[in-house]
C-alpha cells in the first residue's frame, strides 16, 4: 500500500526538513486514510443493517413495504437471493428474497398470485426487486410489439391498408426507426389498436390499449418529459398532480436497477366522472438494449392501509403500462411514440372501457403533440 499510494502524495511531504518530520507526516497520512476507511466501513454496514444474517436481524417491515404483482412476468420461482455483503447465515424472506404468494397486509390469498416487495419498508430495495423490475421492462417491450395480441380500429386498418409501407414503421422494434418515402401517412395521425393478454391473471380480461404516432420531440427530452413528476402537467391536463413518494434509482446509470425506479402518487379528474382517480404505481425508464432510444414501463403497487380520507376518490390501477420512445432515422429532432395501456378502474362497465381507453390514448399523443410545440 505504500510503495503503491506514497508517490502520489510525494508533494505533499517535499517541504518537510527532516527525516524524522517526513516519517510523522507519513505517519499522520496513514492515520487518516485509516480513519477515512472505517468511516466508509461503519456508513456501509448501517445501509446493509436491515438485511443482515441472524447476528443482526433484518429490518424488513412488512406493513411499510411496497409490493408488486409479478404472476405474469415468468419469472424463475426458484431464484432467491441475498442481499449485498450479506452473512452467510442471512435470514430469508418471503416476497423480499424471492418470489412468493404471500399477499400484502389486508389482500386475500390467491394461489395463483405472486408478489415482491420493492424496497425494506425504509427506502432500501429488497434483493428481488431489480429482477423483478427487469422482468417488467421485457414484459412491456414485448407486449408492445406482439402483433397476434393487438386488432386495429376501423380507421387504424384503413390507413395501412392505404399505407402499407407504415406497417414496418408501426411494429418496428429492433434499430432507429426508417419512416417510408412513398405512401407518406398524415403523420398528425394517431393509431390505435386493442387486445387482451393471454396469460389469465389478474386483470387479464380487461381490455388493452396500443397506440402509436410521431412526436416532434427529441426522444431523451421526451423521456425527461415523462419521468418528471414536476412537469406532468405540461401535458397532461387531467391530471391533478403527481408525487413520487420512493425513490430505488434517481438517475440512468447502470446501479442496480438499470434505470430510473420510483414510486409514484397519481390523481386524475376524467370527464364525466364525479370522483378523482388514484393511482399508486411503480415507474421505471432505462435505456433500450440497442441503443434506439428509450423504454418506460408502469404497473400498479399495493402499499399499506393509509389513513387519508378516500371517499372521494377511486382507487385505479396501472396493470400494466408500457411506452416505448424510438429514434428515428436521420432526424434527432423527432420520435415514434408507441404506448401501451392497460387499466383497471372501479365503475367503468366493461362495455365502454375499451371505447374511453381508445379514446384517452388518442388524446394523449395529441397533448403530448401541442407539448412539442412549446
Amino acid at each position: 500500500f505504500l510503495h503503491h499510494r506514497l508517490p502520489l502524495r510525494s508533494q505533499r511531504f517535499a517541504n518537510t526538513k527532516t527525516e524524522q518530520g517526513k516519517a510523522l507526516a507519513v505517519k499522520q497520512y496513514m492515520m487518516t486514510v485509516i480513519r477515512r476507511r472505517k468511516e466508509t466501513a461503519v456508513r456501509a454496514h448501517s445501509a446493509n443493517e436491515a438485511v443482515q444474517g441472524h447476528e443482526h436481524p433484518a429490518v424488513f417491515k412488512r406493513a411499510y413495504s411496497s409490493f408488486l404483482r409479478v404472476a405474469d412476468l415468468e419469472m424463475d420461482e426458484t431464484l432467491s437471493l441475498r442481499s449485498d455483503s450479506a452473512d452467510s447465515d442471512e435470514q430469508y424472506f418471503p416476497n423480499f428474497h424471492h418470489i412468493a404468494v404471500d399477499p400484502p397486509p389486508g389482500v386475500e390469498t390467491d394461489p395463483k398470485e405472486r408478489w415482491v416487495v420493492l424496497d425494506d419498508g425504509e427506502g432500501r430495495h429488497a434483493p428481488i426487486a431489480p429482477i423483478a423490475v427487469g422482468a417488467l421492462a421485457r414484459s412491456g417491450l414485448a407486449s408492445s410489439f406482439d402483433k397476434d395480441m393487438w386488432v386495429a380500429d376501423g380507421k387504424t386498418a384503413k390507413i395501412l391498408k392505404n399505407n402499407p409501407a407504415w406497417n414496418n414503421v408501426v411494429w418496428s422494434k429492433d434499430g432507429p426507426v426508417v419512416l417510408p418515402k412513398e405512401g407518406v401517412l398524415n403523420e398528425n395521425e394517431v393509431l390505435v389498436w386493442s387486445g387482451t393478454f393471454k396469460h389469465g391473471h389478474y386483470g387479464s380480461e380487461l381490455p388493452a390499449i396500443r397506440s402509436v404516432g410521431v412526436i416532434d420531440m427529441n426522444p431523451r427530452e421526451l423521456l425527461e418529459l415523462l419521468v418528471d413528476s414536476s412537469r406532468v402537467k405540461e401535458y397532461n391536463k387531467l391530471c391533478l398532480g403527481r408525487e413520487d413518494i420512493l425513490t430505488l434509482q434517481e438517475d440512468m446509470s447502470e446501479g442496480p436497477f438499470g434505470g430510473t425506479t420510483k414510486v409514484m402518487k397519481t390523481q386524475t379528474k376524467p370527464p364525466m366522472v364525479r370522483k378523482t382517480l388514484h393511482f399508486t404505481s411503480l415507474l421505471h425508464a432505462r435505456e433500450l438494449e440497442d441503443g434506439s432510444g428509450f423504454k418506460v414501463v408502469t404497473r400498479a403497487v399495493t402499499l399499506p392501509e393509509e389513513k387519508e380520507d378516500l371517499a372521494n376518490a377511486l382507487k385505479s390501477e396501472i396493470l400494466l403500462g408500457a411506452t416505448i420512445i424510438k429514434e428515428i432515422d436521420g432526424d434527432p429532432n423527432r420520435c415514434l411514440f408507441v404506448a401501451v395501456n392497460h387499466l383497471r378502474s372501479p365503475m367503468v362497465p366493461m362495455m365502454i372501457a375499451k371505447r374511453i381507453g381508445l379514446q384517452a390514448a388518442v388524446g394523449f399523443v395529441h397533448d403530448l403533440r401541442n407539448r412539442s410545440k412549446k
